[in-house]
């Protein structure tokens, strides 16, 4: 009997005895592991790093889109007379790291709540970015284990990781250990930390859409450019995804990660702007009337009807636009030569992708061929915007900021340029601008976009604060959810109208409302983007 409890005995006290080692060994591990990370252990010092901070990604204005927080860093050399001290101000998330980087012995870093001198411990007041919140962040993207994933984080990954550490240096004696009397060396390299990627998005600007569009739509886009050089003012996503619950994003049925401001969408009647310029361009009569019956009979005995079917009888180009009379568009179509028709489109940036910054490409978007063309039928479809034609938001704003600034286009631009170290400021490139239609050609197009807003199909856009023009689609996408037809709503224009300044596009999927539903938006943005006078 005895020797059975002894036994017992003495195997808990071995068990105890490797639960305590294997404990001690996890510790003394942790502790080498992230000693390393963050002390370089040379032959005479420790230098151990305050902070290493990534470069910035700046708005039009120069201000940081990253929000920056201030946090309280003490660079700590261990010892028992100041363990009990800053075990206080310690957040209480970061205590269990703290006494395991304690005992280790070796200088190291931790954040604190607030200031307090004691021998060994030296606090600092560090800016650090926040990135519980990231504007615009499908262009901006996110970052993972220190590496841009998507994004301006990661077309510049290599740039912004660049930065130059801040660091604090001790001496060490003989054996190893810090030289308690002497003062540690400081040197503080975060002035070599303002450079950076600066993008033409305005903070501002970004809020403002972000919050109207959020509002309103579940899933689609909101792209805001300047005229007349096309640059992104505000560009949103939706629905976007959120840096606290990454995974939750990954599993989501909605593609919370696809950026739709780049992405290829059915485009409905939008292109009738570029439909009319052709017509306009190869000498048209603009007073033309049209005798519109709802529908149109091709020679395989289908019609192509106006949406919903409705009659708009007698109507000139100007109304054919503005009402959005997709009969008239089909008949016209047959007076316009197939290839003049697609080399404009092409001109005007559509079947091309766009490159906003290395490694971040927009979709292309999709034009018929010649030899779709042939075809009557698929000509017309053409014509107002159906048939094969998609397209990207980021397109569109190519064409309205055409319209806007009297025929000569301009690709759509997000990053501005580049930062250096050294405080030096280098453009990024883009191309150059080229005329494609002719001045009186947009004034016409303006005319009826300004049409469209007052009586048209734009007329829910219409307001008594901005003088605004638009184009609405409602683009049939060809497919069926639980037995509906998904159709996409669209919205396209500038303001103010006699001296444009800003374009704005707004896309909403699974939508057929066109103006009604995207017109308010267009309206609200609108509004309050016209508060900001410079």
């Amino acid at each position: 009997m005895i020797n059975h409890i002894f036994k017992r005995v003495i195997f808990v006290v071995i068990v105890k005895f490797l639960v305590l080692f294997l404990l001690m060994f996890a510790i003394f591990r942790i502790s080498t592991n992230e000693h390393l990370e963050e002390v370089s252990n040379e032959k005479n010092f420790y230098k151990v790093k305050i902070k290493s901070e990534r470069g910035s990604i700046y708005d039009c204005r120069g201000f940081p889109l990253i929000d920056s927080k201030k946090k309280l860093i003490a660079a700590i050399v261990p010892s028992e007379c100041n363990f009990v001290k800053l075990l206080s101000i310690i957040p209480e998330s970061k205590r269990k790291q703290f006494i395991v980087k304690f005992y280790s012995k070796f200088p190291f870093t931790m954040e604190v709540t607030k200031k307090i001198k004691e021998k060994g411990v030296k606090i600092f007041e560090i800016l650090k970015q926040s990135f519980n919140y990231i504007p615009a962040c499908h262009t901006i993207g996110y970052l993972k284990e220190g590496h841009g994933v998507c994004g301006i984080e990661k077309s510049f990954d290599s740039l912004l990781r660049s930065a130059n550490d801040t660091e604090i240096i001790y001496q060490k004696d003989a054996s190893g250990r810090v030289i308690s009397n002497k003062n540690p060396e400081f040197y503080d390299k975060s002035y070599y930390n303002s450079y950076g990627v600066q993008l033409h998005i305005d903070k501002r600007i970004q809020k403002i859409v972000e919050e109207i569009s959020k509002k309103y739509i579940s899933k689609g886009a909101v792209l805001v450019t300047e005229v007349p050089n096309c640059e992104i003012r505000a560009s949103v996503s939706l629905p976007d995804f959120s840096l606290s619950d990454i995974d939750k994003s990954l599993k989501s049925k909605n593609s919370d990660f696809l950026n739709r401001v780049n992405s290829s969408y059915n485009l409905g009647s939008i292109f009738k702007l570029v439909t009319s310029a052709c017509l306009i361009e190869s000498g048209m009569n603009i007073s033309k009337v049209y005798d519109c019956k709802g529908a149109i009979n091709f020679k395989d005995k289908t019609k192509i009807r106006c949406f919903n079917g409705v009659s708009h009888g007698k109507i000139d180009l100007e109304h054919a636009v503005s009402l959005s009379c997709n009969t008239m568009f089909a008949d016209l179509s047959k007076k316009i030569d197939p290839k003049n028709f697609l080399n404009l489109a092409k001109n005007l940036g559509f079947g091309k992708n766009l490159e906003l910054s290395p490694r971040m490409i927009s979709d292309s978007g999709n034009l018929p061929n010649l030899e779709d063309l042939k075809d009557e039928k698929k000509m017309a479809m053409f014509s107002f915007g159906q048939g094969r034609l998609m397209a990207t938001p980021l397109q569109v704003a190519g064409l309205i900021n055409l319209i806007s600034c009297g025929g000569v286009y301009h690709e759509p631009k997000l990053v501005k340029g580049i930062i250096n170290k050294d405080g030096s400021f280098e453009n990024y490139h883009f191309n150059l601008p080229k005329r494609v239609l002719k001045f009186k050609t947009t004034e016409y197009l303006k005319k009826f976009m300004r049409t469209s807003i007052i009586s048209g199909t734009g007329k829910y856009a219409n307001s008594s604060i901005i003088s605004s023009a638009a184009k609405t689609s409602t683009a049939e996408t060809g497919m069926f959810e639980n037995g509906e037809r998904i159709n996409h709503s669209w919205i396209a224009g500038f303001f103010p109208f006699e001296n444009p300044r800003y374009c704005i596009v707004i896309l909403v999927e699974n939508s057929d409302q066109g103006g009604k539903v995207c017109g308010p938006i267009f309206k609200e943005i609108g509004e309050q983007i016209s508060k900001f006078s410079n």
